[in-house]
């Protein structure tokens, strides 16, 4: 897993980046093979993108730029992502524990794009600070911001599309740009979408909702009863978006099983003395399935990430939980205090 820091514009953190690839020796020409549809959707989505969210394009052209490919193909590559291409499993929880608020999410993908994901510590001079995960560079899966707001995407079969934003840009976007969940859901119902996604929400307040959305409705789910937690693996559960569930079988990628797994633990277990290590037993498939693919699938969990809110703890691993340890990442505590000093010079 990669771990680049970047600051500064957008167009600067893009191009820092894409200069760092290039110089590393990756080029996109083997790569970037877009048919007539793919450019024509990329390039209708690209207009969209200039309205609501014009400096990640900045990045993206910074990036092009690094990368001396061609913008529009590039960009068009990037914001296809979701609609045309592969499928990503994921399982995203978030629960209060005492005073503890604890957001975790396993990401799940072919394994052969292990190579290819990254941790990263963004800074923008137009943006909040964050730090997030992701495997397709400019774009992010899930993450933590400086206020304290964890975001986190998981996949769900398209049936229907139209030009949007997909969840790789919807995570970036709310890190950057909303405090906190009520914030997220605002500016989430003003977005254009095109691909079919859960987008799991929590903050340092306690406030925690999973946002189910397509190209054709939102629906915003939250914690019933007195339960104090939420799950979302890749598929819906709110009746009134189920028409827009486009999975192929009924238990795809195991989704209902992880599901079940995370609910069962979550609602029979109580003020655990440590709520970032009850997350990792969740995630890590100690009380049941939940990151054991089998090898045949050449699918598996390619990070965990935890955060407790309260405090912005991160630990993280970077493999399969179930074998792979867990770290600390203390970048964001140090981004934040760094930009404490600075302001208060």
């Amino acid at each position: 897993m990669y771990h680049p820091r970047l600051q500064g514009t957008h167009y600067e953190m893009g191009l820092k980046y894409g200069t760092l690839l290039y110089r590393n020796g990756i080029r996109f020409d083997n790569i970037i093979q877009l048919s007539e549809e793919q450019q024509a959707f990329g390039l209708q989505s690209l207009s969209l993108y200039h309205l609501h969210y014009p400096e990640i394009i900045d990045e993206i052209r910074g990036m092009s730029d690094g990368l001396q490919y061609p913008f529009e193909p590039f960009a068009c590559f990037l914001l296809n992502m979701g609609v045309f291409g592969e499928n990503y499993g994921c399982t995203c929880i978030c629960f209060k524990d005492g005073t503890d608020l604890i957001f975790a999410r396993n990401h799940d993908m072919f394994s052969r794009f292990k190579k290819v994901t990254e941790s990263c510590l963004v800074r923008p001079t137009a943006g909040y600070t964050f730090v997030g995960q992701g495997d397709a560079l400019v774009g992010k899966e899930d993450g933590v911001n400086e206020h304290g707001l964890a975001v986190g995407m998981t996949f769900v079969a398209v049936n229907h599309t139209k030009p949007g934003f997909n969840f790789l840009f919807i995570v970036r976007y709310l890190l950057e740009k909303s405090k906190n969940v009520e914030e997220a859901i605002a500016l989430l119902h003003n977005l254009p979408i095109c691909t079919s996604q859960n987008i799991i929400l929590a903050d340092r307040y306690g406030d925690m909702a999973v946002v189910e959305c397509c190209s054709e409705l939102i629906v915003v789910r939250k914690p019933t009863g007195e339960e104090q937690f939420l799950v979302a693996t890749n598929h819906f559960i709110e009746p009134t978006i189920l028409k827009y569930d486009g999975k192929p079988e009924q238990n795809w990628y195991l989704s209902e099983t992880r599901y079940h797994t995370a609910q069962q633990a979550l609602r029979m277990t109580q003020n655990y003395p440590d709520s970032i290590l009850f997350a990792q037993q969740i995630l890590s498939g100690k009380l049941g399935f939940v990151c054991q693919y089998k090898k045949e699938l050449k699918f598996d969990s390619l990070w965990s990430f935890i955060v407790r809110l309260n405090d912005l703890t991160i630990v993280r691993s970077e493999g399969n939980p179930g074998t792979t340890k867990y770290a600390k990442d203390t970048r964001l505590t140090w981004a934040i205090k760094k930009k404490s000093n600075t302001h208060g010079k």
